[in-house]
């Protein structure tokens, strides 16, 4: 093994394993939900005060962040959100659960199809919430939502968008390949949701 050998392996990624504690009784599957759900709910642990008009925006963020969690231990939740949801209320505040119980998703179609989700919330917020989650997931972002909820609240959709472009560049430079901010189409829902 020559000196370029050493050097190329020593650029691999790090494996990384994630332990899924299974309970008695439970499936693997219903126990990656229940992890996810809990990420979800630890990250916007942290967030201020949730205005009663932004519930939705929040319970939809909730969705897309455990869907995206899932996704990364092998569980694709979008083919059953309702279980997800489920989850996410049990184990969420009183103030949220009722949101997040009311969620319903369907399948996203026409040119508003986007690659990062294959549903929609019905609701417009909280099809925006959904993906902003979604994002902040992938990207690792704690902040997204306490400092979009400050920028909601006073209706700054722009300066939303370019926290939602800031979290994803944090990304993309480890990244370079990916595709990490929203596309037209994403922008084009968030502005008409949030409006």
């Amino acid at each position: 093994m020559g000196w370029r050998d050493i050097n190329m392996n020593r650029r691999k990624p790090p494996v990384r394993l994630a332990v899924i504690a299974v309970e008695e009784g439970q499936d693997a599957r219903e126990a990656v939900l229940r992890k996810a759900s809990l990420i979800a709910l630890a990250a916007v642990a942290g967030s201020p005060a949730i205005a009663p008009g932004l519930r939705p925006f929040v319970a939809g963020y909730l969705a897309g962040f455990a869907r995206h969690q899932a996704l990364k231990h092998g569980v694709d939740a979008e083919n059953g959100m309702a279980s997800l949801c489920a989850v996410l209320a049990h184990d969420a505040p009183s103030a949220l659960a009722e949101e997040i119980a009311a969620l319903r998703f369907s399948p996203r179609t026409g040119s508003l199809r986007t690659s990062r989700a294959m549903l929609r919330a019905e609701e417009g917020i909280a099809d925006a919430g959904y993906l902003a989650g979604h994002l902040a997931s992938l990207c690792g972002s704690e902040r997204l939502l306490g400092s979009g909820l400050k920028l909601l609240a006073a209706g700054d959709i722009g300066a939303f968008l370019t926290a939602c472009d800031i979290a994803a560049d944090r990304l993309q430079t480890h990244q370079p390949t990916m595709a990490l901010r929203f596309d037209e189409d994403e922008r084009a829902i968030l502005r008409q949701a949030l409006a």
